[in-house]
């Protein structure tokens, strides 16, 4: 691993690896790394307080004492279970951290992105690449936004690393960041370019199955049970959502959006704690297999990134990065003003898997098949809509800006990887106590 306790050095973790990779899954033999790396960085004086971080780590480290993880423990147990799922939890602080070391490079030209904003996924990540029914991409675009190209793309880079971190695969991370950028500038180049179906999606896709009521079963399992009163003042909410879908969907019978079970959802880590419903709906006919399920996910706060163009309680926001991002939209997106928040919705499919940085990938050639596909959605959907008459003057100055400061945020991801592992490691410590 290429991270160390400051002023110390590991040789013998990359031996533990070795002598225990024959007997162990990739993902134990780099989760025994990471907690050998924790027991030999566990003096006093790392505990006692988050003043010895280095400065950039300051900025991404927040105390578990900041949240109240009681009633979702399962998410407390995710974010310490490695540098990774700690950087999905950090989304605002990390992306408020680029935008304070980016600042420089704010163009303020005639085409620049301060005239010309990208549409910006806003929490651009490997779990949030999915494989479903409809295709693949990244998903889930609660954090979409406006704003400057490197918010996204070195979020993903950081990413990249973390995911070659954890399988052992250090030495190919340049490489993989290298094959994200050039997906990114092919499109750029070529916006008529189809980046190549990964293998990990080929493998994914052929072992989907399609049973309607197991997936309905699945669905109401994840359901958390409402009170009478919550329940019926969501279905007075839905009303509305329901009429304009009908309106906007032509050929559903009048009852396709009616609500046949309703429930809390407790899903995600970046989004593990915000306010989610899933909703079952009859869909086309009564029979129970042509049932339709719908989430409901609060907007959320952008509130402290300052470089992003974003209104807080917009579900359109949302609704736009998602239409103007994603490979495949889903299916009946829209919003719900419920209890006197703002809510966006999206319907779910039978088979989605997301990514998972320890488990999916077999080698660095697979993930660097994901970087490439993502560099190209993220190139052709940054662009979407954006300059309209005037695009292409738009795509070229990309063109010519990006490439001066391409090694700039190439070499900041790096230093940011190694600072997000610096800051997962102080909360991991913060995080202990009796029965962890």
């Amino acid at each position: 691993m290429s991270v160390a306790c400051h002023g110390e050095s590991h040789p013998s973790l990359q031996d533990t690896r070795v002598g225990l990779r024959i007997r162990l899954s990739r993902r134990a033999v780099a989760m025994i790394a990471f907690s050998s790396l924790l027991l030999a960085c566990r003096p006093a004086e790392r505990a006692e307080s988050d003043t010895k971080l280095s400065e950039g780590a300051a900025q991404l480290f927040v105390h578990p004492d900041s949240f109240d993880f009681a009633s979702n423990p399962k998410l407390l147990e995710r974010i310490r279970e490695s540098p990774h799922g700690y950087f999905r939890f950090i989304n605002i602080p990390f992306s408020r951290a680029v935008c304070d070391r980016f600042e420089h490079l704010s163009d303020e030209g005639p085409l620049g992105s301060s005239r010309f904003p990208f549409n910006l996924h806003g929490d651009a990540h490997v779990e949030q690449y999915a494989i479903t029914d409809l295709g693949r991409g990244l998903t889930d675009f609660d954090d979409s936004s406006e704003g400057p190209a490197w918010i996204d793309g070195v979020r993903f880079s950081v990413s990249l690393r973390l995911a070659a971190m954890v399988n052992g695969w250090e030495n190919r991370s340049d490489d993989v960041v290298a094959e994200f950028g050039r997906g990114y500038w092919d499109v750029i180049a070529d916006s008529t370019l189809s980046a190549p179906v990964p293998a990990v999606v080929a493998r994914y896709q052929a072992a989907f199955e399609y049973d309607s009521l197991a997936y309905l079963a699945s669905v109401d399992s994840m359901m958390q049970p409402l009170s009478e009163t919550e329940r019926q003042a969501l279905v007075t909410s839905l009303a509305p959502y329901a009429e304009l879908m009908l309106a906007t969907n032509s050929g559903l019978p009048a009852d396709f959006f009616h609500p046949v079970h309703i429930g809390a959802l407790q899903l995600g880590v970046g989004s593990a704690l915000d306010k989610k419903d899933l909703v079952r709906l009859t869909g086309r006919t009564a029979d129970p297999a042509d049932a339709v399920v719908v989430e409901l996910k609060r907007v959320r706060s952008l509130a402290g990134i300052p470089c992003i163009q974003a209104d807080d309680d917009d579900p359109f926001r949302v609704l736009q990065g998602g239409a103007r991002i994603a490979y495949q939209p889903f299916r009946f997106l829209g919003f719900v003003e419920h209890d006197g928040e703002m809510f966006w919705t999206h319907a779910w499919v039978a088979n989605y898997e997301e990514l998972k940085v320890g488990e999916s990938f077999r080698d660095p050639e697979e993930l660097a098949e994901v970087a490439y596909d993502v560099g190209v959605q993220l190139g052709l959907g940054q662009l979407r809509d954006v300059g309209g008459a005037f695009q292409q003057m738009v795509r070229v100055s990309v063109q010519e800006r990006g490439r001066e400061i391409e090694a700039e945020l190439f070499e900041e991801s790096r230093v940011l990887a190694r600072e997000v592992v610096e800051a997962w490691e102080a909360f991991v410590l913060a995080s202990d106590g009796p029965g962890s």
